[in-house]
């Protein structure tokens, strides 16, 4: 009987990284993704990869697009008030230990679509970085010396790094940017999630904004930074209601009620 004198080819197994609860990744076939995720006893979730621009999107662009969200921020009843109870916390800081850093994790692609998603967050996240560049100057403000800020999000792409660096803000790769983390440094936190908070708060940092805690489980350690800590509720953004629903601004100090 005859025999082909064709190669066969080499089955190929596709390879699959996920990322435990701890933030650790590890990589797989696919058939033993299951297994992994049994063995891990949570729920893995696929690793993010960098978010896809527009394909005629220039930093120009982007850069003028930030610009108008910055200026919708900056114009609204939002940020002002915020600034007030900002500026009374930094004066009193000033005087004893002011911040020295600013940690930022899961801002989101300014400029790019999540892969396989159908969520568009490129506004949210614009807002949000203009209220991290609108903090950032007003801690300076307080400073006798510029502030160092940090940037960790795994969707980041090069669009959004090229952007961020035009700020002066240092982009980093998980876990660099939990260990910028000080009792003297400022956590906006906007996206992050709950198990990054589980691994953040336990540091104390000063100032947070993100959120809400409140409703965490009773003996966690998001309840417990909460209870070391007055806050703030920001008001309705009325540009883009979402991109701060319910979150506060805390500081770790005297006990008492909102402003």
């Amino acid at each position: 009987m005859p025999h082909s004198s064709r190669t066969k080819r080499p089955t190929t197994t596709k390879r699959t990284s996920v990322t435990d609860t701890d933030g650790w990744t590890h990589v797989t076939n696919g058939g033993n993704v299951r297994r992994v995720m049994r063995r891990q006893k949570s729920e893995l979730e696929p690793v993010l990869a960098p978010a896809e621009a527009p394909g005629r999107l220039t930093l120009s662009d982007l850069q003028t697009q930030f610009q108008t969200h910055h200026a919708r921020w900056e114009g609204s009843e939002s940020w002002n008030k915020v600034t007030e109870v900002m500026s009374k916390r930094l004066k009193q800081r000033s005087q004893t230990a002011p911040v020295d850093a600013i940690v930022c994790i899961g801002l989101g692609s300014p400029s790019g679509f999540l892969r396989d998603g159908w969520v568009d967050r490129r506004a949210v996240s614009l807002y949000q970085l203009a209220a991290l560049v609108s903090i950032k100057d007003q801690v300076e403000s307080h400073s006798t010396a510029p502030i160092k800020v940090y940037a960790q999000d795994p969707v980041f792409n090069t669009l959004d790094e090229s952007l961020l660096k035009g700020m002066n803000i240092t982009v980093v790769n998980h876990p660099e940017g939990f260990s910028h983390i000080t009792e003297n440094s400022m956590l906006f936190c906007p996206g992050a999630e709950r198990q990054h908070l589980e691994l953040l708060l336990p540091s104390k940092p000063w100032l947070l904004f993100g959120g809400p805690l409140e409703h965490a489980d009773a003996g966690s350690v998001l309840q417990s930074y909460v209870q070391d800590t007055e806050s703030y509720c920001v008001p309705p953004f009325e540009a883009l209601e979402h991109a701060f629903w319910n979150m506060r601004l805390y500081w770790i100090g005297e006990k008492g009620v909102d402003e």
